[in-house]
């Protein structure tokens, strides 16, 4: 939406979970966990993403929490869903969602690991402070919606120089960053509507 007020789900209006880190799975539908997501999409298996986040270890409460917050993103952002725990946006971009603790902890994944890895050529938009939470990885030139609302991050791991716009409601430029490499580990989303990143 370019213009009014945003509609954000959850505590403090904003679709995020705390406490969150992600796991390192074998489950290639979601190595995005610990890499970087690519524009493909990873195959459905049989049983759907009930099923793949039954192989990620998280619990039936957790895989529908999980499916809950996947919903939430769908109606707030769009996109479509690819993966028990992420959403392609157009062709530019993957939203990947934290796994809870509990799920990480599972299979030995320690609360203190990072949640995502901003790959060269990318640019990040985290939930959380810290490089941590949800994320948006960025990996084609377009202007993208931030469905968060608070402190989160950000990192500009595009090519050398490449800067970040940071538009508010009315799509207007308010800032714009210093180029690649540039980072923010804790930034303020609250009056950023959409990032162009490039």
């Amino acid at each position: 939406m370019i213009s009014g007020e945003r509609q954000h789900p959850g505590r403090r209006g904003r679709v995020r979970a705390r406490g969150l880190v992600a796991a390192a799975a074998g489950l290639s539908a979601v190595l995005a966990l610990t890499g970087t997501a690519t524009a493909e999409a990873a195959p459905v298996p049989a049983g759907g993403f009930a099923a793949q986040a039954e192989a990620l270890g998280l619990t039936a409460a957790e895989a529908h929490t999980l499916q809950d917050r996947a919903d939430a993103y769908l109606a707030e952002v769009g996109g479509t869903q690819v993966a028990a725990n992420r959403i392609r946006l157009g062709a530019g971009a993957v939203l990947t969602l934290a796994l809870p603790t509990t799920a990480g902890a599972r299979q030995g994944v320690s609360p203190g690991a990072a949640a995502y890895t901003c790959g060269y050529g990318h640019f990040c938009a985290y939930s959380d402070p810290y490089r941590s939470g949800d994320v948006i990885d960025m990996y084609a030139c377009a202007s993208y919606k931030i469905p968060w609302f608070g402190d989160g991050s950000w990192e500009n791991n595009q090519t050398r120089g490449t800067r970040a716009q940071f538009r508010d409601n009315q799509f207007i430029v308010r800032w714009t960053d210093r180029g690649a490499y540039d980072n923010d580990d804790v930034a303020d989303w609250s009056w950023v509507h959409y990032v162009t990143n490039c």
